[in-house]
C-alpha cells in the first residue's frame, strides 16, 4: 500500500475519531472529494489504525454498476462477520431479529416457516432497529467502526440503514463515511451529527507541486514532472497512475480544464494502455470481472468469460501482478484497485458483447442458486423486448423487494414493464406501472412516482372515470408528500367535472379539495366542504366518506373554537366509522387518522388510541407505510394526554423513524414535534434539543411559516427543560403577542404554560401573571378540561412565586377534578406537586410531604421524571429523603443505571426470556458467570425472581429496551 502523502492533518482528524470512542459515544466522520483524491487511501487507513487499538472493524464499499441491488453496501459490510456469528448471540436479542436479518443478509440461515413482509417499504425500520440492535451489542463488547466507500454510489435502502444508524445508534460507535457528494438522503442524519457535536468533517486537498513530487519519483525529467503534475492537477491517484503508464505512451490530447467529477482524459488513456499491455484471456477475464460486480469469485468470472477455471485462475494471476485487481478479505474474492479502473474497463467493452455478458452473468447466477434480487441487474441490461421470462423475473425481484427496498422494487417493475412488447395489452402495462408507483411513493421517491403515474394517466381510457378518479386522488397525494399540497386543485377540480355527484370517485376527490383548505389552515371553508361531503355520502349510503366528511368537520370545528359542534360532529363520524368492515377502511385508512385527530383534539384521548391502533394494524397488514409515521404521531400525542410519558416516548421514536423514510419534511416535522415534547417531560433534554433542533432545521426548507413557528416552540420548551429559559424566551419572542399567539393553544393550551413557566424562571413576575390570566380565560372558553387544568397549573405557579401559598393551595386544587375528568395522571400530580410546594412554604410540612410524595410517586410511574425530579427537590427541602429510584444515566425515562452495563445486558436478556445458557452464549461469557451477575442484580434491584425483574425492565426501562417499531 502506498505511502500517505500530504495527510498530516487528516491524519491527526482521523486519529482524534478514533479517540472519541473511548468516551463510549457514537461518532461520525466524513471523507469527502473528488475521484483519486485518497478518500479511499484515508478510509484503509482508518480502518488499519482501529485495528491496531483493538476495535471491531467492519467495512464495505458501494458499486457504480449495482445501484439498485438493495442492501449492497450493508451487505458488503457486514455479511461476512454476521454470518460468523454464533447463532445465540442472534437468539439472544428480540424473537424477530434473525428474521429480519436473514431477510437481506445471505450467510444467516432463513426460517421457512417465517411470516412473509407485507406491502411496500411495511419492514423497513423494523430492519432497521435489528441491524442497529446487533451493531449496538457488539459494540458493547469493543468499540464499533464502521467503515462506508463510495457512498455516493450506495443504494436508496444502504442509504436509508445508514441514515438510521447515523441518528439512533448508541455505544462507542464510530460511521465512517467517504464519498464525492452525499445522497440527499443521508443529508439531514449527517447534519444532525454536525449539529449535536457528534461529527467531523474531512476534505483532502489536491496535493502541491512539492507533495507531488514525493509520489513522481526523483527519477523522472523536470519536463516530465512537470507536465504528469499539469495532467493530474495534484489528484494522487492520477498521478500515480500516470507515473504507472508512462506519459510518453499516452496518445491523448490533454484537457485543459475538466469538472469536479470528470477523469482526465489522460488518465482514462493511461488505464486503457496497461489494459491493452496484458494478454488476451487477462483482458477478457477482466472484462468479465467488471461486468461481474464491485466484488467477485473466479467461477463468475469464468462463466462470463466463457473460459475454464484453471484459465482464470491464470489471468487473475496475471491481473493481481499487474495491479488492476486486489485480494479482500474473504477467500477467493478480489475487487478492482479503484472503482475508476472498473470504470474505465466497463466502457471499453464493446456494447454487443456487454450484453451478452451480463445475460451470461444472470444464467451462472441463477444456476448458482442466487436469489432473484442478485440477478436482476443483469437481466435488467441484457434482455429483449418481450423477453417473459426476464420480465418475470423482474416482477419477482420487484415485489420480493418492495417491503424493506420499495425505491428499487419500483425501478425493477419499470423494467419489466419497459421489456413488455408493443403490442402487448395495455392492462399488464398499467398493473406494472401501478405498482412501480406504488412503490416509488412509499420509498419517497415521489417525483418518480409522479412520472410513473402521468404515464398511467395517458395509457388509461377517458371511459373508466372511476379509475381515473382513483388516480387523480394518487397524484394529489403523492404531490402532497412532495412538498405541493396546493398544486392539484385544477386536476382535481376538472377531473370531477366528469364524475357523479354522489359517486366515490366524486366524494373522494371533494376530501382532496377540503385537505388543501386544512393545509392552508382555511378552516371556515374546510368545514363546508367536508359538511357536504358528509350530507352527500350519508344520504348515499356512502359510509366511508361519511365518516371522513365528518371527522373533517370535527377538526375544523375545534379549529375555529366551537368544541360543542365538534363533539357532536365527532360523535356522527363515530357512528359511520364504527360500521366500517376492516376491508372497506382498509381502501382508504387515513379516515381512520382523521377521526383519531379529531378525537385528541377533542381530549378524548382513549377514543383516538382506539381508532390509530386499529388503522395501524390494518396499515400492516395492507403494507400502507406512508401513512405510518402520522398515526404514531396520533398515539403519542393520546399517550401524553393520558399521562403515560414512558409508552409515548417510545411510539414517538418509531414515529420518527418512520417519518424520515417517507422523504417528506412536513411529515418529519411533525414526529420530531412530538418525539421533543414526550422527551422533554421524561427528562431527556439531550434527545429533546436534538429533535427539536432538527425539527426546526427541516421546517426552515419549508414554504408555510406556521412549521418554523411551532417547530421553535417546541425549541423553547427543550430549551427550558435543559435550563436555559433565557434561550427558551428568546425562541418564544416570535408568539408572545399578535397572530403567534394562536400557536400557544395548540396541543391542550401547553404554549402558554410553557411561556410562564419561562417568564417565571426568569423573575418576570407581572408578564408571567398576565400570560397566565390570558392562558385561563382563553382555556375555559375551549370547554376542555385538560387545557383548563393546565391553565388554572399555570396560574397557581404564578400565585406561589408572588409569595401567596394560600391562593396558590386553593388555586391548584381546582385543577384536581378537571385532570381527573379527563384522564390524565400527570396533570394531577402536577397539581398536587404545586399543594405541596405551597403547602410547605405555609409551614404545613406533613401535609406538604403528603401531597409531594404522591406527586413523585405518580410523576416517577408515568415516566415524567422532569418534573418528578423537581417534586424529589422539594421534598429534600423539607428534610423528607424521597424513595432511591433507579435512572438510566442517559437521562431516558426508566433506565437502570444502578447495575453496570455488563449487569445491565444480563438483566435485560433475562427479563426478555432467555435462559442463563443463552445469555452466557449471547456475551460469550460463562453460565457461572450468569449466576453471579444475576444474583448481584438481585441485590441491588431488590427483587429475588426473574418475573420480578422483568416486571422493573417493563417499567422503567424505556430508552434502552427499544421495542420493534409500532406497526402493529
Amino acid at each position: 500500500m502506498r505511502a500517505l502523502v500530504g495527510r498530516a492533518r487528516e491524519l491527526d482528524e482521523l486519529e482524534e475519531a478514533l479517540d472519541q470512542l473511548a468516551a463510549g459515544d457514537p461518532w461520525c466522520v466524513q471523507i469527502v472529494g473528488e475521484p483519486g483524491i485518497g478518500k479511499s487511501r484515508l478510509l484503509a487507513e482508518l480502518c488499519r489504525r482501529g485495528e491496531d487499538r483493538g476495535y471491531l472493524v467492519l467495512n464495505g464499499r458501494a458499486a457504480e454498476f449495482e445501484r439498485d441491488i438493495p442492501f449492497g453496501l450493508i451487505v458488503d459490510a457486514l455479511n461476512d462477520y454476521f454470518g460468523s456469528l454464533e447463532p445465540a448471540v442472534l437468539r439472544a436479542l428480540d424473537d424477530d431479529v434473525p428474521r429480519e436479518l436473514a431477510a437481506i443478509f445471505p450467510a444467516l440461515p432463513r426460517d421457512p416457516g417465517s411470516p412473509a413482509s407485507r406491502g411496500e417499504g411495511a419492514e423497513r425500520y423494523r430492519l432497521h432497529y435489528a441491524v442497529r440492535s446487533v451493531l449496538e451489542r457488539l459494540a458493547r463488547r469493543q468499540p464499533l467502526l464502521l467503515a462506508l466507500d463510495d457512498v455516493h454510489w450506495a443504494d436508496a435502502a444502504s442509504v436509508e440503514m445508514l441514515a438510521h444508524l447515523l441518528r439512533r445508534f448508541r455505544g462507542p460507535g464510530l460511521m465512517a463515511v467517504a464519498y464525492r457528494q452525499a445522497p440527499s438522503r443521508l443529508l439531514a442524519a449527517l447534519e444532525g451529527a454536525a449539529r449535536a457535536g457528534r461529527g467531523s468533517r474531512l476534505e483532502p486537498a489536491l496535493l502541491t507541486p512539492e507533495e507531488a513530487e514525493r509520489l513522481i519519483g526523483s527519477d523522472i525529467d523536470d519536463t516530465t514532472r512537470a507536465m504528469l503534475f499539469r495532467e493530474s492537477g495534484g489528484n494522487p491517484f492520477y498521478i500515480e497512475q500516470l507515473v504507472r503508464t508512462g506519459l510518453s505512451r499516452i496518445r491523448a490530447p490533454r484537457v485543459a480544464a475538466r469538472s469536479r467529477e470528470a477523469v482526465p482524459r489522460a488518465v482514462l488513456a493511461a488505464i486503457h494502455e496497461d489494459v491493452v499491455a496484458i494478454s488476451d484471456a487477462s483482458r477478457c477475464a477482466l472484462e468479465a470481472a467488471a461486468v461481474a460486480g464491485e466484488s467477485f469469485g473466479p467461477e463468475l468470472v469464468a462463466a462470463i468469460a466463457e473460459q475454464s477455471e484453471p484459465s482464470v485462475f491464470a489471468a487473475l494471476d496475471e491481473l493481481l501482478e499487474s495491479d488492476f485487481i486486489r485480494p479482500t478479505e474473504m477467500p477467493r474474492r478480489f475487487r478492482f484497485r479503484h472503482p475508476i479502473v472498473r470504470r474505465a474497463v466497463y466502457d471499453g467493452i464493446p456494447q454487443g458483447w456487454q450484453i451478452g455478458a451480463h445475460a451470461r452473468a444472470a444464467a451462472a447466477l441463477e444456476a448458482a442458486h442466487a436469489p432473484v434480487g442478485a440477478r436482476a441487474h443483469h437481466l435488467e441490461s441484457s434482455a429483449a423486448v418481450g423477453d417473459e421470462r426476464a420480465i418475470s423475473l423482474l416482477v419477482q425481484a420487484g415485489r420480493d423487494a418492495a417491503p424493506r427496498a420499495p425505491e428499487t422494487a419500483g425501478r425493477w417493475l419499470l423494467a419489466a414493464a419497459r421489456l413488455l412488447p408493443p403490442t402487448d395489452e395495455d392492462e399488464r402495462r398499467l398493473q406494472l406501472l401501478g405498482e412501480a408507483a406504488t412503490a416509488l411513493t412509499y420509498a419517497g421517491a415521489y417525483d418518480e412516482a409522479l412520472g410513473v403515474l402521468d404515464t398511467v394517466s395517458g395509457l388509461l381510457p377517458p371511459e373508466r372515470v372511476d379509475e381515473r378518479a382513483e388516480l387523480v386522488a394518487r397524484i394529489a397525494f403523492a404531490r402532497r408528500m412532495n412538498g405541493h399540497p396546493f398544486q392539484s386543485r385544477a386536476l382535481v377540480e376538472s377531473t370531477l367535472q366528469s364524475l357523479p355527484p354522489g359517486s366515490a370517485g366524486a366524494l373522494g376527490l371533494t376530501i382532496e379539495l377540503a385537505l388543501e383548505h386544512y393545509w392552508r389552515g382555511e378552516f371556515a371553508a374546510m368545514y363546508d366542504i367536508a359538511r357536504d361531503v358528509a350530507d352527500r355520502a350519508r344520504a348515499g349510503d356512502q359510509t366511508l366518506y361519511w365518516a371522513w366528511g365528518a371527522a373533517l368537520c370535527s377538526l375544523a370545528s375545534s379549529s375555529l373554537g366551537r368544541p360543542g359542534v365538534g363533539l357532536v360532529e365527532l360523535r356522527e363520524a363515530e357512528v359511520a366509522y364504527d360500521a366500517l368492515p376492516d376491508e372497506q377502511l382498509a381502501e382508504h385508512l387515513d379516515v381512520g387518522g382523521y377521526i383519531a385527530q379529531a378525537a385528541a383534539a377533542l381530549e378524548r384521548a382513549d377514543n383516538a388510541l382506539a381508532y390509530v391502533r386499529r388503522v395501524l394494524e390494518l396499515a400492516e397488514k395492507t403494507g400502507q407505510s406512508p401513512l405510518v409515521p402520522g398515526l404514531l404521531v396520533i398515539e403519542a400525542n393520546a399517550l401524553v394526554t393520558k399521562g403515560r410519558i414512558a409508552e409515548a416516548m417510545a411510539v414517538a421514536e418509531s414515529a420518527t423513524d418512520a417519518a424520515v423514510l417517507t422523504g417528506n419534511d412536513q411529515v418529519a416535522v411533525w414526529a420530531l414535534w412530538a418525539d421533543a415534547m414526550v422527551c422533554s417531560l421524561a427528562g431527556d433534554t439531550s434527545r429533546a434539543l436534538g429533535s427539536a433542533r432538527e425539527a426546526v432545521a427541516r421546517s426552515e426548507r419549508l414554504t408555510e411559516t406556521f412549521f418554523s413557528s411551532l417547530s421553535r416552540l417546541h425549541l423553547a420548551a427543550a430549551l427550558n427543560a435543559a435550563g436555559d429559559p433565557a434561550g427558551a424566551r428568546a425562541e418564544l419572542a416570535a408568539v408572545e403577542t399578535g397572530p403567534g399567539q394562536r400557536l400557544l393553544d395548540l396541543r391542550g393550551g401547553n404554549g402558554w404554560e410553557l411561556l410562564t413557566r419561562t417568564l417565571l424562571a426568569l423573575g418576570e413576575l407581572d408578564a408571567a401573571a398576565e400570560t397566565a390570566a390570558t392562558a385561563d380565560a382563553r382555556a375555559r372558553s375551549s370547554l376542555l378540561p385538560q387545557r383548563t387544568a393546565t391553565a388554572v397549573c399555570a396560574r397557581a405557579a404564578v400565585l406561589l412565586a408572588r409569595g401567596d401559598p394560600a391562593a396558590a393551595i386553593d388555586t391548584a386544587r381546582e385543577a384536581l377534578p378537571l385532570a381527573e375528568s379527563a384522564g390524565n395522571p400527570v396533570l394531577g400530580a402536577r397539581a398536587r406537586a404545586l399543594i405541596g410546594t405551597a403547602l410547605g412554604r405555609a409551614g404545613s410540612t406533613e401535609q406538604a410531604i403528603t401531597e409531594l410524595e404522591e406527586a413523585e410517586r405518580t410523576l416517577y410511574g408515568a415516566g415524567a421524571l422532569r418534573e418528578a425530579d423537581a417534586a424529589a427537590q422539594e421534598l429534600r427541602r423539607l428534610g423528607r429523603r424521597g424513595p432511591r429510584r433507579i435512572r438510566d444515566t442517559r437521562g431516558a425515562a426508566g433506565g437502570l443505571a444502578a447495575l453496570s452495563p455488563r449487569e445491565r445486558e444480563v438483566a435485560t436478556l433475562v427479563a426478555a426470556g432467555k435462559r442463563n445458557r443463552d445469555v452466557a452464549a449471547a456475551l460469550f461469557v460463562s453460565e457461572k458467570t450468569v449466576e453471579s451477575h444475576l444474583a448481584r442484580i438481585y441485590d441491588k434491584l431488590g427483587v429475588r425472581s426473574r418475573a420480578a425483574l422483568a416486571a422493573i425492565i417493563a417499567g422503567e426501562q424505556s430508552e434502552a429496551a427499544r421495542p420493534a417499531p409500532a406497526l402493529r
